[in-house]
């Protein structure tokens, strides 16, 4: 249920705030956790507008131990065609 005071955390993946803290109520415990059962971060963006919050929220953002994983951002990426792909265009 969507409060008033709700907002979007993750654009692409349309994942609210309250989502995010329902699912750390019922388990999740780091960002990587939060990211794979909430979808946020998983779209176009690859987290780059979400993954700083969604690291902040489970305190991660400052976590050196070997066993956690950061969240990585990776650039977007565009379509090619076949003819790019085969280089009959570069004559």
């Amino acid at each position: 249920m969507k409060q008033e005071d709700d907002f979007v955390v993750c654009r692409c993946e349309n994942v609210y705030y309250s989502e995010l803290l329902n699912i750390m109520e019922n388990g999740a415990n780091n960002s990587r956790e939060l990211k794979l059962k909430s979808r946020a971060g998983m779209g176009f963006c690859a987290s780059r507008t979400c993954g700083p919050l969604l690291e902040r929220l489970t305190g991660d953002q400052h976590e050196d131990s070997p066993g956690y994983i950061h969240l990585k951002s990776q650039p977007p990426i565009r379509t090619i065609s076949m003819k790019e792909l085969s280089g009959e265009g570069d004559t």
